[in-house]
């Protein structure tokens, strides 16, 4: 399609999108452009989600033109009310669509996701053994600005861009940092956006310390366990925080909420139920802008 280029309204209905990170926002841009009436309600003070949260981190900053973008477009839609600080139940949705509140039949659900801290991912299907004896982090506890303490050790299961700027973000703090990651070099997967190289050289020159082709095998008081994937020989690390990235879970308990509630949501005129982006299938920014401008594209179509 032509993003600019959107076919109008099919009808008079009111849309309800939860959620203003980069789905949600995108949605709501979309949606206004085909001239329909939206309300944009953001359990936070700040727009954008993870945009503005991943901006935060080093050599990120420029990330948060995706939000800013959409936010001027959001101020020059007339017929789109965004609400800040706002966090909806299921029973609030249902009751706020009738005509004498604010009269929607459309609900997007763009509620985002969450970092796993179980160590489940692409090498573990189970939960790493022991990690109820150690300082335990996310990339979420990361980015909300949680202090770790002492050395850190950060296991990379994700392969993309955020294991090499956590760990800039922790050495530059003036931590120690071990970077571990089953894949044979740091961030492999940014070779396709050309930045594996200056990213591991960055790393090198800050001091990090690495062990690639190298997998987590148990955590305890202190330490970690960790094995070659080739040769499954044991080596053991200090450690005072461990950092997992791993995999990603749909934030989409309100989703369910108001599946279970199907009956009410007939009764109240809701139409349209849907997950969007991260809720929907946790992926890149581009995926959730995508699956966004996607669902407000196919609205009534």
């Amino acid at each position: 399609w032509h993003p600019e280029r959107i076919e109008p309204r099919k009808s008079d209905d009111g849309i309800l999108v939860v959620g203003g990170g980069p789905s949600g926002l995108e949605c709501a841009v979309a949606l206004g452009q085909r001239g329909y009436r939206v309300i944009l309600s953001e359990s936070l003070s700040e727009l954008g989600g993870r945009v503005s949260r991943e901006s935060s981190l080093p050599g990120l900053s420029e990330w948060g033109r995706v939000r800013d973008y959409r936010v001027q477009m959001l101020d020059r839609i007339p017929d789109v009310s965004v609400y800040r600080g706002n966090t909806l139940s299921a029973e609030e949705i249902i009751e706020f669509s009738s005509k004498d509140h604010f009269d929607y039949s459309h609900v997007m659900l763009a509620t985002g996701s969450y970092w796993r801290n179980d160590g489940i991912g692409r090498n573990h299907r189970e939960p790493v053994p022991g990690l109820e004896k150690i300082d335990v982090f996310t990339p979420d506890d990361i980015m909300n600005d949680i202090s770790v303490k002492g050395r850190v050790v950060i296991y990379d299961d994700d392969h993309y861009y955020l294991g090499g700027v956590i760990a800039e973000k922790l050495r530059r703090e003036g931590h120690e940092v071990l970077l571990v990651t089953p894949a044979a070099t740091i961030s492999s997967w940014s070779e396709w956006t050309l930045e594996q190289e200056q990213t591991q050289k960055l790393l090198i020159e800050l001091g990090v310390e690495f062990a690639t082709q190298t997998d987590l095998v148990s955590a305890d008081a202190g330490m970690v366990e960790l094995s070659c994937v080739f040769t499954d020989r044991r080596t053991e690390k200090d450690c005072d925080s461990l950092v997992l990235i791993s995999e990603r879970i749909p934030n989409d308990k309100l989703y369910h909420s108001l599946q279970e509630k199907s009956e009410n949501l007939s009764e109240a005129g809701i139409k349209t139920l849907k997950c969007i982006g991260d809720c929907l299938a946790p992926s890149t920014i581009a995926a959730a802008v995508y699956s966004g401008h996607l669902a407000a594209r196919e609205l009534e179509s």
